[in-house]
């Protein structure tokens, strides 16, 4: 919890108390044909949240709340491109395929300093598990550094997950919760929040170097197609299903055992696979949104990755 005038931040520890929120006493995160009545209206919250693109928010949700999304940049040989923008994946893609290096450099504590000062509301910070990156750090030294009071909020997951987190703060501050009540939001949000999906193969694992080359061969041959999970700042494998339909059938079970079904809200995303996240959104009976994984994400996992992302009912445990 963070109080009202006091320049720091929530901390990353799982072990730290912290307060829960009702789900029930906020409205729907996103406009959906099975909740058009329950939309959130355009107007400025007395709170401004920052995230980043790894977070996967649609672009129009993020300006429909006012959040500020840094980007990451993404170095290329030809060059460095900003993530999010339009042709990113495509560019990210086409290199890895030619078998460049592709690298990415988080937003740095003076990208974060920006936001926070520039902010027209007290800015609170939600940012990936600090296990997976160091944009947690720097928005923490950022926050030390800053004049006004700030928050920073490890969402304790990345990607479509932390886009989530995201949303549930933002849905409060929408409702015009001052700081206390976005970060117990965010923190409730991030210790529900769920993500389980497959990539499309094992090579681009390879350049990891934590698994052995006679194990990965092996794995292409077989047409391997991992599936994992996001939860509490670690990656669970789940799965080695053998084909595409298989993968996309265990994520279903993997995620209605997790609450999916009884989601609030839940999204699906891919990397350059819309096919595939049709094909998923179908299977798991429909999703408020569909996005793009973010490109600066899958220079580690490589296109063709899809997934779930949804916060576990209240009540329900891991």
């Amino acid at each position: 919890m963070v109080a009202p005038g006091t320049p720091l931040r929530a901390t990353s520890s799982p072990m730290e108390n912290r307060s829960g929120i009702r789900r029930g006493a906020t409205r729907s995160i996103v406009p959906h044909a099975r909740t058009a009545s329950t939309m959130v209206q355009e107007r400025m919250p007395p709170i401004s949240l920052i995230s980043d693109s790894s977070a996967c928010l649609p672009p129009e949700v993020a300006r429909r709340f006012g959040i500020a999304v840094l980007p990451i940049v993404i170095h290329l040989p030809s060059g460095d491109i900003r993530d999010g923008m339009e042709e990113a994946g495509d560019v990210v893609y086409r290199s890895l395929a030619r078998g460049e290096s592709v690298k990415s450099s988080a937003p740095s504590p003076l990208e974060y300093l920006a936001a926070m000062e520039g902010a027209e509301g007290d800015p609170v910070a939600v940012t990936p598990a600090v296990e997976f990156t160091a944009m947690y750090r720097n928005a923490a030294v950022a926050a030390e550094i800053s004049a006004r009071p700030v928050a920073v909020v490890d969402s304790r997951t990345a990607a479509a997950a932390q886009g989530l987190v995201v949303l549930a703060a933002a849905e409060v501050a929408a409702a015009g919760g001052g700081t206390e009540a976005v970060v117990r939001a965010a923190e409730d949000a991030g210790r529900r929040a769920e993500l389980v999906a497959a990539l499309d193969g094992v090579e681009h694992l390879k350049k990891s170097g934590r698994i052995p080359s006679v194990a990965l061969d092996l794995a292409r041959q077989l047409g391997i197609r991992p599936v994992f999970r996001l939860n509490g700042g670690a990656v669970e494998r789940l799965g080695v299903p053998r084909s595409a339909p298989a993968a996309l059938r265990r994520i279903r079970r993997e995620a209605l055992a997790r609450g999916l079904d009884r989601a609030a809200v839940r999204v699906v995303f891919h990397a350059a696979n819309r096919e595939r996240a049709d094909e998923l959104r179908e299977l798991i009976g429909g999703a408020d949104y569909l996005t793009e994984f973010s490109p600066s994400m899958g220079i580690h996992t490589g296109p063709g990755v899809v997934g779930v992302a949804w916060l576990r009912p209240a009540s329900t445990e891991r």
